[in-house]
């Protein structure tokens, strides 16, 4: 059965498929009745080969619908409701047109002038109604499409300590890898690891855990630049990715949140019951052309060094 993490993928593909699909077919200038979205929807993922193709993917198979429950009912109903506004535009668009056909036969009959402009003057109305119609449905499924991008961001945030998650991660390094191989310029990783954390879940319970690392990730997003990302990477590991950062950059960058860290109290319990924690930080720059895996493996490998040299330090390989 699969993980979290790879139902979270999943979600996270079902919302950016739907969303794509929509796009295109307004694009093209096609209106999305079921039939059409739908197979608009399996076109756009195969051509991303996302996992979510049902055909093509074991563990998609193997995915209850209750392990998708609640990001699958807020789609569906988003989706829902595009489909319902279209079809209920389509069907006052044709109400339209039949009554203009039927305006227009009748002008061949009437032979008063009064007669003709009244007729001009409903067809006028109608097209001002119809006018709004579509503004009013073009703001709907905005607004739709909007939510449906707030679900999508959501599915990237760690719900603890509201950075980013393990599946954001691995979605911004690709990225990040693709740029780097077009524009050749630097990138660096940070991973660290708070000290004997194990401990201070066994002394003072896990709440006293998840409120120190509550307050470890609101320091680091103070002391990162603006171009750099944290993410939680697992447990109490955490990891930067520092875009247009060399390696002696970065280790300057990981030192500095290691003296944070180091010279900080963090309060159990108000005023003076606190505990001080020391973190170890692993560092390597990216080679243009590695793969996700080979990067991960190599800074990992430098934090594993930090841990078993001491802790509290910062390895760069």
């Amino acid at each position: 059965m699969p993980d979290e993490n790879v139902k979270k993928r999943l979600a996270e593909e079902v919302a950016e498929t739907a969303k794509a699909a929509l796009k295109q077919l307004i694009s093209k200038g096609n209106l999305p009745w079921p039939d059409v979205y739908s197979e608009e929807f399996w076109t756009v993922a195969r051509n991303k080969n996302f996992s979510i193709l049902p055909e093509e993917d074991e563990a998609y198979k193997e995915i209850s619908i209750e392990a998708l429950q609640d990001f699958a009912e807020k789609a569906e109903d988003l989706l829902g409701n595009v489909k319902d506004t279209v079809e209920k535009f389509l069907r006052e668009t044709k109400e339209h047109v039949s009554d203009m056909q039927d305006s227009l036969k009748d002008l061949d009959k009437k032979d008063e002038e009064n007669l003709f402009y009244e007729d001009i003057a409903k067809l006028i109305l109608k097209n001002k109604t119809l006018e709004h119609k579509a503004q009013q449905t073009e703001k709907k499924i905005q607004e739709q499409a909007k939510t449906i991008e707030n679900l999508r961001a959501k599915l990237r945030i760690d719900p603890l300590t509201n950075l980013f998650n393990r599946h954001a991660l691995e979605s911004d390094l690709r990225k990040e890898l693709a740029k780097i191989k077009r524009y050749n310029y630097p990138l660096s990783l940070i991973m660290c690891d708070i000290d004997h954390f194990k401990e201070i879940n066994d002394t003072y319970g896990h709440q006293v855990g998840d409120k120190i690392l509550k307050k470890l990730s609101e320091l680091w997003k103070q002391e990162i630049r603006e171009t750099d990302s944290i993410y939680r990477y697992g447990g109490e590991e955490f990891l930067i990715i520092a875009p247009h950062t060399t390696k002696k950059e970065a280790i300057n960058l990981a030192e500095r949140l290691r003296n944070k860290v180091k010279k900080y109290k963090f309060v159990i319990k108000p005023p003076e019951f606190f505990v001080k924690l020391t973190v170890s930080f692993g560092v390597t720059d990216v080679k243009p052309g590695e793969e996700l895996e080979e990067v991960l493996k190599r800074v990992d490998q430098a934090l594993y060094s930090a841990k078993n040299s001491g802790r509290d330090k910062t390895v760069a390989l």
